[in-house]
């Protein structure tokens, strides 16, 4: 654990209007990418590039793409942009990161973690199978792991530097260590509730200079339903105060990337067999991460994880 230190600033006030002015510059930055894409999808098509492999991909992905879509990746471009003037402000420095060694305890840790959170999550996925809460695709392709690997070892890589390694470094060096792991698990979950309703879309015709801003109102709408703030957002936050425990027992990131990877490959695999019937909510929802069980189960992992740590 870092110790505070004498002088420095509290870093959440900072991170929280960082964040702010990522949303608020994707929803302006949404409206022109979205032309933009519209305009290049035109030139594309009468263009004598329009018939090559490249052009024929970006075709179909500017076609495919709704503006919520524009709106995300708008998002990410203002966070890329931001961050840099953000760990200046925060005065970024290695002491705030956990250390990586020794690496052969740290793979022993990644192992432990992706095989205990994507087992229990898969298992409870068959469960509810055979509840009938899931039913397979016509054609289930069992094999199919490389999206899912993909996912979860950018996911638990990236973010758990991040959340567990850089944010958690800053807000621990001016709080406590309670506050700062409130603090970081609340984040950790806001940044993911971040999005529209699943579904919820723009007409392409209807967008206009606004548009952006009634997707940051459709979010917010989100956060006044009870039974999806209690289903999902609950959920998020059990996974990062769990992330956020095994970083404060071990010392380092390897245990919560390999949780972290194997709660995404288990939730990415499970989708790619399966549809939901509907319904159930609260305790069952759409996907593996939606709903009190999957909730349960997630803080039934941390406990376990937390324990065979501690033994080692």
């Amino acid at each position: 654990m870092q110790a505070a230190s004498p002088g420095s600033s509290p870093a959440l006030p900072k991170l929280l209007l960082y964040l702010l002015a990522v949303m608020i510059g994707g929803a302006l930055l949404a409206v022109p990418l979205f032309h933009l894409g519209k305009a290049g999808h035109a030139w594309l098509s009468s263009s004598s590039l329009r018939d090559t492999g490249l052009a024929t991909w970006l075709l179909k992905e500017i076609e495919r793409a709704h503006f919520t879509r524009y709106f995300n990746r708008a998002v990410l471009v203002c966070a890329i942009v931001l961050i840099w003037p953000f760990l200046r402000w925060v005065r970024l420095d290695r002491s705030l990161l956990p250390t990586w060694k020794p690496i052969s305890t740290g793979i022993k840790h990644w192992a432990l973690g992706f095989v205990l959170a994507s087992g229990l999550l898969l298992v409870l996925g068959f469960v509810f199978f055979k509840m009938g809460a899931y039913q397979l695709h016509p054609q289930p392709r069992w094999l199919k792991f490389g999206e899912p690997i993909t996912a979860a070892l950018g996911a638990g890589i990236i973010e758990e530097f991040f959340f567990r390694g850089l944010l958690l470094g800053l807000l621990l060096r001016t709080m406590s260590t309670r506050s700062a792991l409130i603090a970081g698990t609340f984040v950790f979950a806001l940044v993911h509730f971040l999005k529209p309703p699943e579904g919820w879309q723009i007409d392409d015709a209807a967008v206009t200079w606004s548009s952006g801003f009634l997707v940051l109102k459709q979010i917010a709408v989100g956060f006044g339903d009870v039974h999806f703030l209690l289903a999902e957002f609950a959920t998020l936050f059990a996974v990062g105060w769990a992330l956020a425990q095994v970083r404060m027992q071990t010392g380092a990131l390897w245990a919560g990337i390999g949780l972290h990877g194997g709660w995404v490959f288990g939730l990415k695999y499970f989708s790619a067999l399966t549809t939901h019937t509907g319904g159930w909510l609260p305790w069952i929802g759409a996907n593996l991460k939606i709903g009190l069980a999957p909730l349960l189960t997630v803080l039934f992992t941390g406990w376990i994880a937390s324990r065979l740590l501690r033994t080692r």
